[in-house]
């Protein structure tokens, strides 16, 4: 009998709270609803943005193989401004390789657009900047330079003793052994400790 008695107890509370709750667990319930909805949507338009980048990056090597380079020039460009995570430093570099770009200020500028690309992680960010301080190696902008790898050279970077070869390497080219061998004391003290 004790028992019957807890289990009516037992269901008269689950019924009071169901009633007494009910509009608040409606509610839950559609929000939930809503936010998976929402969370497969932004997926799936992801899926198709990639797709569709991947598209137009095939798209702009087949015309640059037609010599049709200024149309490639323009795809390259627009998936650039697309910033996804894999297509717009792809393009980048197509764009760099093939000499389809000249004006380093487009460039150095589509370098800074790739770097604010929030879904990458910082090991690739640190590895873009690398090659946008190759880049400016060549123009000799000795002040940009150091301001993309210093970030990495005070780091623990898996990119870190490239930026530091790159800083020695661009000093030595410019006949700055001081500053060179200081950059090369870096490297040899980390690697030490």
């Amino acid at each position: 009998m004790s028992e019957e008695i807890l289990n009516n107890n037992f269901q008269y509370k689950i019924k009071f709270f169901l009633n007494k709750n009910l509009k608040s667990l409606i509610i839950l319930s559609i929000c939930l609803i809503l936010i998976l909805f929402g969370y497969f949507f932004y997926k799936d338009l992801q899926e198709k943005k990639g797709i569709e980048l991947s598209e137009a990056y095939t798209q702009a090597s087949v015309q640059f193989n037609k010599k049709e380079t200024q149309d490639a020039k323009k795809l390259l460009k627009d998936i650039i401004n697309k910033k996804h995570k894999f297509y717009s430093p792809m393009a980048l570099y197509f764009l760099i390789d093939n000499n389809l770009e000249t004006d380093s200020k487009i460039i150095i500028n589509a370098f800074d657009k790739i770097l604010l690309i929030n879904s990458m992680d910082q090991e690739n960010l640190n590895l873009i900047k690398i090659k946008k301080a190759i880049f400016l190696f060549k123009l000799g902008n000795e002040e940009a330079m150091l301001t993309t790898l210093n970030p990495i050279v005070n780091s623990d970077s898996a990119w870190r003793k490239m930026a530091i070869e790159l800083i020695s390497d661009y000093f030595i080219s410019k006949n700055q052994t001081v500053k060179a061998s200081e950059y090369i004391q870096l490297l040899n003290s980390k690697n030490n400790k």
